[in-house]
Protein backbone atom coordinates (compact mmCIF):
# COMPACT_ATOMS: atom_id res chain seq x y z
CA UNK A 1 0.00 0.00 0.00
CA UNK A 2 1.28 3.50 -0.74
CA UNK A 3 -0.03 6.96 0.20
CA UNK A 4 -1.79 8.92 -2.49
CA UNK A 5 -2.33 12.69 -2.51
CA UNK A 6 -6.09 12.62 -2.31
CA UNK A 7 -6.28 16.32 -1.43
CA UNK A 8 -5.32 17.14 -5.01
CA UNK A 9 -8.68 15.84 -6.20
CA UNK A 10 -12.03 16.31 -4.46
CA UNK A 11 -13.25 16.17 -0.87
CA UNK A 12 -16.72 15.19 -2.05
CA UNK A 13 -15.81 12.02 -3.91
CA UNK A 14 -15.22 8.61 -2.42
CA UNK A 15 -11.61 7.91 -3.30
CA UNK A 16 -9.04 5.54 -1.78
CA UNK A 17 -6.79 6.93 0.94
CA UNK A 18 -4.21 4.31 -0.01
CA UNK A 19 -3.57 2.51 -3.26
CA UNK A 20 -2.96 -1.23 -3.31
CA UNK A 21 0.08 -2.30 -5.31
CA UNK A 22 -2.20 -4.11 -7.73
CA UNK A 23 -2.76 -3.31 -11.44
CA UNK A 24 -6.52 -3.65 -10.84
CA UNK A 25 -8.43 -3.35 -7.56
CA UNK A 26 -11.95 -2.74 -6.28
CA UNK A 27 -12.84 0.10 -3.90
CA UNK A 28 -16.38 1.07 -2.86
CA UNK A 29 -17.71 -1.43 -5.44
CA UNK A 30 -15.80 0.32 -8.23
CA UNK A 31 -13.02 -1.26 -10.29
CA UNK A 32 -9.87 0.85 -10.58
CA UNK A 33 -7.19 0.44 -13.23
CA UNK A 34 -3.85 1.27 -11.61
CA UNK A 35 -1.08 2.28 -14.04
CA UNK A 36 1.22 3.76 -11.40
CA UNK A 37 3.46 0.88 -10.44
CA UNK A 38 6.54 -0.54 -12.18
CA UNK A 39 5.37 -4.14 -12.16
CA UNK A 40 4.82 -5.18 -15.76
CA UNK A 41 4.99 -8.88 -14.95
CA UNK A 42 2.98 -8.62 -11.71
CA UNK A 43 5.74 -10.08 -9.55
CA UNK A 44 5.46 -7.83 -6.49
CA UNK A 45 2.54 -9.95 -5.28
CA UNK A 46 3.59 -13.19 -6.93
CA UNK A 47 2.65 -16.19 -4.77
CA UNK A 48 5.82 -18.11 -5.59
CA UNK A 49 8.04 -15.19 -4.53
CA UNK A 50 5.95 -14.73 -1.37
CA UNK A 51 6.43 -18.38 -0.48
CA UNK A 52 10.18 -18.13 -1.08
CA UNK A 53 10.37 -15.15 1.32
CA UNK A 54 8.20 -16.84 3.96
CA UNK A 55 10.21 -20.08 3.83
CA UNK A 56 13.50 -18.20 4.23
CA UNK A 57 12.20 -16.10 7.14
CA UNK A 58 10.77 -19.14 8.92
CA UNK A 59 14.00 -21.09 8.52
CA UNK A 60 16.52 -18.38 9.36
CA UNK A 61 14.71 -15.22 10.51
CA UNK A 62 14.56 -11.76 8.98
CA UNK A 63 18.09 -10.56 9.68
CA UNK A 64 19.85 -13.93 10.03
CA UNK A 65 23.33 -14.02 8.57
CA UNK A 66 24.01 -17.75 8.84
CA UNK A 67 23.47 -18.76 5.22
CA UNK A 68 23.48 -15.27 3.74
CA UNK A 69 26.98 -15.52 2.27
CA UNK A 70 25.99 -18.76 0.54
CA UNK A 71 22.82 -17.23 -0.93
CA UNK A 72 24.73 -14.08 -1.90
CA UNK A 73 27.23 -16.21 -3.78
CA UNK A 74 24.40 -18.01 -5.59
CA UNK A 75 22.87 -14.68 -6.62
CA UNK A 76 26.26 -13.36 -7.68
CA UNK A 77 26.93 -16.41 -9.86
CA UNK A 78 23.52 -16.15 -11.51
CA UNK A 79 24.01 -12.43 -12.17
CA UNK A 80 27.51 -12.88 -13.54
CA UNK A 81 26.13 -15.51 -15.90
CA UNK A 82 23.15 -13.40 -16.98
CA UNK A 83 24.97 -10.07 -17.26
CA UNK A 84 28.45 -11.39 -18.25
CA UNK A 85 30.11 -9.30 -15.54
CA UNK A 86 33.47 -9.79 -13.86
CA UNK A 87 32.31 -8.70 -10.40
CA UNK A 88 29.19 -7.47 -8.63
CA UNK A 89 28.04 -5.45 -5.61
CA UNK A 90 24.48 -5.44 -4.29
CA UNK A 91 23.00 -2.51 -2.34
CA UNK A 92 19.78 -2.09 -0.37
CA UNK A 93 18.59 0.87 -2.48
CA UNK A 94 19.30 2.93 -5.57
CA UNK A 95 20.59 6.06 -3.82
CA UNK A 96 23.14 4.14 -1.71
CA UNK A 97 24.42 2.38 -4.82
CA UNK A 98 24.76 5.58 -6.84
CA UNK A 99 26.56 7.41 -4.05
CA UNK A 100 29.01 4.51 -3.77
CA UNK A 101 29.50 4.33 -7.53
CA UNK A 102 30.20 8.02 -8.08
CA UNK A 103 32.58 8.12 -5.11
CA UNK A 104 35.32 6.47 -7.18
CA UNK A 105 35.56 9.47 -9.54
CA UNK A 106 37.71 12.46 -8.65
CA UNK A 107 36.77 16.13 -8.41
CA UNK A 108 37.92 16.83 -11.97
CA UNK A 109 35.54 14.30 -13.51
CA UNK A 110 32.60 15.71 -15.45
CA UNK A 111 29.44 13.62 -15.61
CA UNK A 112 27.22 13.72 -18.69
CA UNK A 113 23.59 12.72 -18.25
CA UNK A 114 20.61 12.86 -20.56
CA UNK A 115 17.84 15.34 -19.82
CA UNK A 116 15.59 12.28 -19.63
CA UNK A 117 17.75 10.19 -17.28
CA UNK A 118 16.54 8.74 -13.97
CA UNK A 119 15.75 11.48 -11.39
CA UNK A 120 17.84 9.76 -8.70
CA UNK A 121 20.96 9.96 -10.86
CA UNK A 122 20.45 13.68 -11.43
CA UNK A 123 19.82 14.23 -7.70
CA UNK A 124 22.95 12.36 -6.56
CA UNK A 125 25.12 14.23 -9.09
CA UNK A 126 23.71 17.72 -8.52
CA UNK A 127 26.80 18.96 -6.64
CA UNK A 128 29.35 17.40 -9.00
CA UNK A 129 30.60 18.70 -12.35
CA UNK A 130 27.48 17.95 -14.35
CA UNK A 131 26.53 18.48 -17.99
CA UNK A 132 23.17 17.60 -19.56
CA UNK A 133 22.90 16.28 -23.10
CA UNK A 134 20.00 15.69 -25.48
CA UNK A 135 20.01 12.21 -27.02
CA UNK A 136 18.40 13.69 -30.14
CA UNK A 137 21.38 16.00 -30.77
CA UNK A 138 24.49 13.84 -31.12
CA UNK A 139 26.57 16.64 -32.67
CA UNK A 140 26.04 18.79 -29.60
CA UNK A 141 26.92 15.85 -27.35
CA UNK A 142 30.15 15.35 -29.30
CA UNK A 143 31.08 19.02 -28.76
CA UNK A 144 30.30 18.84 -25.04
CA UNK A 145 32.40 15.72 -24.58
CA UNK A 146 35.36 16.97 -26.61
CA UNK A 147 35.65 20.04 -24.35
CA UNK A 148 36.44 17.96 -21.24
CA UNK A 149 39.35 15.74 -20.31
CA UNK A 150 38.03 13.48 -17.51
CA UNK A 151 34.50 12.49 -18.47
CA UNK A 152 31.89 9.94 -17.49
CA UNK A 153 28.70 9.44 -19.51
CA UNK A 154 25.52 7.71 -18.32
CA UNK A 155 23.72 5.94 -21.16
CA UNK A 156 20.12 4.92 -20.42
CA UNK A 157 18.37 1.85 -21.75
CA UNK A 158 14.81 3.17 -21.47
CA UNK A 159 13.78 6.73 -20.65
CA UNK A 160 11.25 6.43 -17.84
CA UNK A 161 9.32 9.57 -18.74
CA UNK A 162 9.30 8.90 -22.47
CA UNK A 163 8.71 5.14 -22.34
CA UNK A 164 11.19 4.94 -25.18
CA UNK A 165 14.29 2.84 -25.82
CA UNK A 166 17.34 5.10 -26.12
CA UNK A 167 19.41 5.41 -29.33
CA UNK A 168 22.04 3.36 -27.53
CA UNK A 169 24.35 2.42 -30.41
CA UNK A 170 24.67 6.04 -31.57
CA UNK A 171 25.39 7.29 -28.05
CA UNK A 172 28.02 4.62 -27.48
CA UNK A 173 29.80 5.55 -30.70
CA UNK A 174 30.04 9.22 -29.70
CA UNK A 175 31.20 8.27 -26.19
CA UNK A 176 33.83 5.86 -27.51
CA UNK A 177 35.30 8.42 -29.92
CA UNK A 178 35.66 10.84 -26.99
CA UNK A 179 37.21 8.19 -24.72
CA UNK A 180 34.53 8.37 -22.02
CA UNK A 181 34.00 6.09 -19.09
CA UNK A 182 30.54 4.65 -19.92
CA UNK A 183 27.94 3.71 -17.30
CA UNK A 184 25.00 1.68 -18.59
CA UNK A 185 21.80 2.63 -16.76
CA UNK A 186 19.60 -0.50 -16.67
CA UNK A 187 17.21 0.90 -14.01
CA UNK A 188 14.31 0.95 -16.49
CA UNK A 189 15.44 -1.95 -18.67
CA UNK A 190 16.77 -4.83 -16.54
CA UNK A 191 14.01 -7.44 -16.42
CA UNK A 192 12.17 -5.79 -19.34
CA UNK A 193 14.44 -5.69 -22.41
CA UNK A 194 16.74 -8.24 -23.99
CA UNK A 195 16.81 -12.03 -23.85
CA UNK A 196 15.14 -13.26 -20.66
CA UNK A 197 15.06 -9.68 -19.39
CA UNK A 198 18.86 -9.32 -19.46
CA UNK A 199 18.57 -5.61 -20.30
CA UNK A 200 19.60 -3.23 -23.06
CA UNK A 201 23.29 -4.11 -22.78
CA UNK A 202 22.41 -7.63 -23.88
CA UNK A 203 19.84 -6.45 -26.43
CA UNK A 204 22.45 -4.33 -28.24
CA UNK A 205 25.40 -6.64 -27.39
CA UNK A 206 27.38 -3.93 -25.62
CA UNK A 207 29.25 -6.06 -23.10
CA UNK A 208 32.64 -4.84 -24.35
CA UNK A 209 31.58 -1.19 -24.69
CA UNK A 210 29.99 -0.56 -21.26
CA UNK A 211 32.40 -0.08 -18.36
CA UNK A 212 29.88 -0.16 -15.49
CA UNK A 213 26.38 -1.66 -15.39
CA UNK A 214 23.78 -0.53 -12.83
CA UNK A 215 20.21 -1.74 -12.35
CA UNK A 216 17.35 -2.59 -10.02
CA UNK A 217 15.81 -5.84 -8.78
CA UNK A 218 12.66 -4.15 -7.51
CA UNK A 219 11.40 -2.53 -10.71
CA UNK A 220 10.50 -5.51 -12.89
CA UNK A 221 11.71 -8.60 -11.00
CA UNK A 222 9.61 -8.38 -7.84
CA UNK A 223 12.81 -8.35 -5.79
CA UNK A 224 14.84 -6.06 -3.58
CA UNK A 225 17.84 -3.79 -3.94
CA UNK A 226 20.18 -2.51 -6.59
CA UNK A 227 23.30 -3.87 -8.25
CA UNK A 228 26.54 -2.48 -9.67
CA UNK A 229 28.48 -4.70 -12.04
CA UNK A 230 31.89 -3.98 -13.57
CA UNK A 231 35.47 -5.18 -13.96
CA UNK A 232 36.88 -6.48 -10.70
CA UNK A 233 39.29 -3.56 -10.18
CA UNK A 234 36.41 -1.06 -10.34
CA UNK A 235 34.29 -3.08 -7.95
CA UNK A 236 37.27 -3.27 -5.59
CA UNK A 237 37.63 0.53 -5.71
CA UNK A 238 33.95 0.94 -4.80
CA UNK A 239 34.28 -1.63 -2.04
CA UNK A 240 37.26 0.23 -0.55
CA UNK A 241 35.30 3.50 -0.50
CA UNK A 242 32.33 1.99 1.32
CA UNK A 243 34.20 -0.24 3.74
CA UNK A 244 31.92 -0.97 6.75
CA UNK A 245 29.18 1.27 5.29
CA UNK A 246 27.38 -1.16 2.98
CA UNK A 247 24.44 -2.85 4.70
CA UNK A 248 23.85 -6.27 3.11
CA UNK A 249 20.36 -7.40 2.23
CA UNK A 250 18.69 -10.01 4.47
CA UNK A 251 18.86 -13.55 3.20
CA UNK A 252 15.15 -13.76 2.26
CA UNK A 253 15.51 -10.73 -0.03
CA UNK A 254 18.47 -12.26 -1.82
CA UNK A 255 16.51 -15.51 -2.30
CA UNK A 256 13.56 -13.59 -3.75
CA UNK A 257 15.94 -11.89 -6.22
CA UNK A 258 17.19 -15.29 -7.38
CA UNK A 259 13.64 -16.60 -7.77
CA UNK A 260 12.59 -13.45 -9.67
CA UNK A 261 15.42 -13.96 -12.17
CA UNK A 262 14.33 -17.55 -12.67
CA UNK A 263 10.68 -16.56 -13.20
CA UNK A 264 11.60 -14.09 -15.92
CA UNK A 265 13.80 -16.70 -17.61
CA UNK A 266 11.00 -19.28 -17.57
CA UNK A 267 8.41 -16.77 -18.71
CA UNK A 268 10.31 -15.67 -21.82
CA UNK A 269 9.89 -19.01 -23.51
CA UNK A 270 6.81 -20.47 -21.83
CA UNK A 271 4.50 -17.68 -20.83
CA UNK A 272 2.44 -16.05 -23.57
CA UNK A 273 1.46 -13.27 -21.13
CA UNK A 274 4.82 -11.56 -21.69
CA UNK A 275 4.28 -11.50 -25.45
CA UNK A 276 0.73 -10.29 -24.82
CA UNK A 277 2.06 -7.42 -22.68
CA UNK A 278 4.15 -6.11 -25.56
CA UNK A 279 1.30 -6.68 -28.00
CA UNK A 280 -1.01 -4.67 -25.73
CA UNK A 281 1.54 -1.87 -25.44
CA UNK A 282 1.87 -1.60 -29.23
CA UNK A 283 -1.91 -1.58 -29.51
CA UNK A 284 -2.32 1.16 -26.88
CA UNK A 285 0.39 3.34 -28.44
CA UNK A 286 -1.04 2.94 -31.96
CA UNK A 287 -4.60 3.75 -30.88
CA UNK A 288 -3.50 6.79 -28.84
CA UNK A 289 -1.74 8.17 -31.91
CA UNK A 290 -4.79 7.45 -34.07
CA UNK A 291 -6.96 9.36 -31.61
CA UNK A 292 -4.66 12.37 -31.88
CA UNK A 293 -2.57 12.12 -28.70
CA UNK A 294 1.18 12.66 -28.69
CA UNK A 295 3.44 9.79 -27.62
CA UNK A 296 6.93 8.60 -28.60
CA UNK A 297 6.77 5.47 -26.45
CA UNK A 298 7.75 2.03 -27.71
CA UNK A 299 7.64 0.01 -24.45
CA UNK A 300 4.93 -1.00 -21.92
CA UNK A 301 5.71 2.29 -20.13
CA UNK A 302 3.44 4.47 -22.25
CA UNK A 303 3.89 8.25 -21.88
CA UNK A 304 1.48 10.83 -23.34
CA UNK A 305 2.60 14.45 -23.72
CA UNK A 306 0.17 17.37 -23.34
CA UNK A 307 0.45 21.08 -24.10
CA UNK A 308 1.31 22.13 -20.54
CA UNK A 309 1.33 21.06 -16.88
CA UNK A 310 -2.19 22.29 -16.21
CA UNK A 311 -3.70 20.36 -19.11
CA UNK A 312 -1.93 17.17 -18.05
CA UNK A 313 -3.03 17.70 -14.44
CA UNK A 314 -6.66 18.22 -15.40
CA UNK A 315 -6.58 15.16 -17.66
CA UNK A 316 -5.08 13.08 -14.84
CA UNK A 317 -7.81 14.24 -12.46
CA UNK A 318 -10.59 13.41 -14.91
CA UNK A 319 -9.09 9.97 -15.51
CA UNK A 320 -8.99 9.40 -11.75
CA UNK A 321 -12.71 10.00 -11.43
CA UNK A 322 -13.21 7.40 -14.15
CA UNK A 323 -11.23 4.97 -11.92
CA UNK A 324 -8.08 5.16 -14.07
CA UNK A 325 -4.95 6.03 -12.09
CA UNK A 326 -1.88 7.33 -13.93
CA UNK A 327 1.34 9.09 -12.97
CA UNK A 328 1.95 12.73 -13.94
CA UNK A 329 5.20 14.66 -14.32
CA UNK A 330 4.76 18.22 -15.58
CA UNK A 331 3.17 18.03 -19.05
CA UNK A 332 3.34 14.22 -19.28
CA UNK A 333 1.30 11.35 -17.94
CA UNK A 334 2.45 7.73 -17.85
CA UNK A 335 0.66 4.40 -17.95
CA UNK A 336 2.73 1.42 -16.81
CA UNK A 337 1.04 -1.58 -18.39
CA UNK A 338 0.88 -4.94 -16.62
CA UNK A 339 0.18 -8.47 -17.77
CA UNK A 340 -2.86 -8.19 -15.47
CA UNK A 341 -4.40 -5.45 -17.64
CA UNK A 342 -6.71 -7.17 -20.12
CA UNK A 343 -7.55 -6.05 -23.65
CA UNK A 344 -10.92 -4.95 -22.28
CA UNK A 345 -9.17 -2.82 -19.63
CA UNK A 346 -7.06 -1.14 -22.30
CA UNK A 347 -10.09 -0.54 -24.53
CA UNK A 348 -11.94 1.03 -21.60
CA UNK A 349 -8.90 3.23 -20.93
CA UNK A 350 -8.77 4.30 -24.58
CA UNK A 351 -12.51 5.06 -24.51
CA UNK A 352 -11.97 7.38 -21.52
CA UNK A 353 -8.97 9.02 -23.18
CA UNK A 354 -11.08 9.75 -26.25
CA UNK A 355 -14.05 11.02 -24.22
CA UNK A 356 -11.97 13.28 -21.95
CA UNK A 357 -9.75 14.41 -24.82
CA UNK A 358 -12.79 15.57 -26.80
CA UNK A 359 -14.37 17.16 -23.72
CA UNK A 360 -11.18 19.19 -23.07
CA UNK A 361 -10.68 20.05 -26.74
CA UNK A 362 -7.36 18.22 -26.91
CA UNK A 363 -8.46 16.00 -29.80
CA UNK A 364 -11.22 16.38 -32.35
CA UNK A 365 -14.41 14.35 -32.62
CA UNK A 366 -14.05 11.13 -34.58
Amino acid sequence: MKPYQVHLFSDDSKIPDFLPSEPCFVYENKKYLNFLIYDCFHLKNNEHLKNIAIAEIESSGIIAAGERSKVMEELRKKMLEIKKLDALLIFPDETAALLALFSIFGEKATFFIDYETSPNIAAVLQYRNLEYYDHKDLDQLDKLLSAKSEKVIIVDGVYGWLGKVAPVNELIKVAAVNECMIIGNEINSFGLLGREGRGFIDLFNLYDAINIDVGSYSRFLGGFGFYIGAKRYLINKIRENINEILQPLPQFMLSVNIAGLELIKEGEGKNSKIRTLWKHSRYLITRLKQLGFTTDSDTPMVVVTFSNNEEAGEFTKKLFFEQIIVAQNKERIRLNLSIEHSKEDIDHCLEMFELIGQEMGIIGSS
